[in-house]
């Protein structure tokens, strides 16, 4: 099995500071960092079974989601690797909030993308 890696889209990076912060002043430092370790384990899985996630195929820019826990991690293939493009609250409007998202997410994954060629 080849190692497949996962890159952070500065959208999921911010995601991730905020769902930490969140956490942490709801539940306690402790319970933020094993909320957080879940995410970066289901990220790690994603990245060695991208084919996983479920595909968003019907939007103008096509992903692949995963749930864990509270949230959707949202993902990209790029290669052999995945980029983690947001993570999302299994309760927001999901198809909304990607289509706001959708200019940016374009923009970087095409940087992405030319970075690894």
């Amino acid at each position: 099995m080849s190692k497949s890696n996962f890159l952070l889209a500065r959208q999921a990076a911010r995601t991730l500071r905020d769902i930490h912060k969140y956490s942490e002043k709801q539940w306690g430092p402790e319970t933020a960092d094993k909320y957080i370790a879940d995410l970066y384990a289901a990220m790690k899985q994603a990245a060695v079974k991208p084919e996983n996630g479920q595909l968003r195929a019907h939007r103008a820019v096509p992903f692949l989601m995963v749930a864990v826990r509270e949230h959707f991690i949202v993902y990209d293939r790029i290669e052999k690797d995945i980029v983690i493009l947001t993570l999302l609250n299994q309760r927001r409007d999901i198809e909304r909030v990607i289509s706001e998202l959708e200019p940016s997410f374009l923009i970087e994954i095409k940087r992405l993308r030319e970075s690894m060629a």
